[in-house]
C-alpha cells in the first residue's frame, strides 16, 4: 500500500505528503519518544507493506482517504471534540483507527462523568452509535466503558453506513507500563456487546510487531516535556526509518453476551 498524497489530511484539510503533517501537529506530541503518534507515522511512511496487508484483511479500499488527527464534535452539550489518530474513508465504509504503545488504560465513563454534569456529552456519542446499535442505548449502561474507546467508536459513525474500529497497538512495550493487548481486547469486547454485538460494525484489535532501528535508538533516551525533544523526534520522523514493522496479528471482535 503506497500512500496517495492526492487522499492525504490532517484532520479535514487536505496536505501534500507526510512530512507536511508533522508541522501541523502539536508540540506535545513529539515531546516523547515513546508516545504512539511515533509509530504510526513510522508505519505510514515505512510500512506500506504490513498497512497494505491490514487494510487488505479487514476488506478496507487501500485507496482511502487517510485523516490525520480527524476530529468530531461532540453532537450534544460542551466537550472536548474527539481526535481520531487515524481515519480512513471510502465509499465503502470507514475505519476509525485508534493508536497505542506505551499509555496505560485511559479512564472510564464512570470517572470521567464525575468531573462534571457531563451527561449530555454522552448522549451525544451515543446518539450516533445508536443506528449502528442492536439494543436501545441507555447512558447508565456505559459506567464501565472507556469513555475514549465510546467517543471514537461514534466518530467512527460520523456520516458513516459502514462504520469500523480498529485498536492498533504496537508491540512490545519498551516501558513495560501501558495497557496490554489483552486488556484493550477486553475492553473493545464489552463496549461491542453494549451495542447488541452489532453485525455492520466491525470492532478490531490489531497488534502490529516493531523493532527499532539504530535511528530510533538515537532518540529514544530523549527526555520528556523538551521542546528540543519535540524538534529532534519531527527531524527523525522526516529522516527514518525508526521501526522495521515485523509483522501483525487482527483480532476480530466477536459477538457476547454481557
Amino acid at each position: 500500500m503506497i500512500i496517495n498524497n492526492s487522499r492525504l489530511y490532517y484532520d479535514k484539510t487536505q496536505i501534500k505528503d507526510l512530512t507536511s503533517a508533522l508541522s501541523l501537529y502539536p508540540e506535545k506530541e513529539f515531546m516523547s519518544p515513546t508516545r504512539s503518534t511515533i509509530p504510526l507515522l513510522s508505519l505510514l511512511k515505512d510500512g506500506h507493506e504490513i498497512l497494505g496487508s491490514i487494510f487488505t484483511e479487514m476488506n478496507m479500499d487501500i485507496s482511502s482517504d487517510l485523516h490525520l488527527e480527524f476530529t468530531v464534535n461532540p453532537p450534544k452539550g460542551r466537550g472536548i471534540a474527539s481526535h481520531t489518530d487515524l481515519m480512513a474513508i471510502s465509499s465503502s465504509g470507514t475505519l476509525a483507527i485508534e493508536a497505542k504503545w506505551t499509555e496505560p488504560r485511559y479512564e472510564t465513563v464512570g470517572e470521567w462523568i464525575k468531573s462534571g454534569n457531563r451527561e449530555l456529552v454522552l448522549r451525544g456519542w451515543l446518539d450516533l452509535l445508536q443506528p449502528h446499535s442492536q439494543r436501545l442505548l441507555k447512558p447508565i449502561d456505559f459506567s464501565g466503558t472507556v469513555y475514549q474507546m465510546v467517543h471514537r467508536a461514534a466518530s467512527a459513525c460520523y456520516g458513516s453506513e459502514d462504520p469500523n474500529l480498529a485498536y492498533l497497538h504496537f508491540i512490545p512495550d519498551p516501558s513495560g507500563q501501558g495497557a496490554i493487548s489483552v486488556q484493550y481486547e477486553s475492553d473493545l469486547q464489552y463496549l461491542y456487546n453494549l451495542l447488541g454485538n452489532p453485525t455492520k460494525f466491525g470492532f478490531y484489535l490489531i497488534e502490529v510487531e516493531i523493532k527499532p532501528t539504530t535511528e530510533y535508538d538515537r532518540i529514544k533516551s530523549l527526555p520528556k516535556a523538551s521542546s528540543e525533544t519535540a524538534y529532534t523526534i519531527r527531524a527523525a520522523l522526516e529522516n527514518g526509518p525508526l521501526f522495521e514493522f515485523k509483522d501483525f496479528n487482527l483480532h476480530a471482535i466477536k459477538g457476547g453476551s454481557l
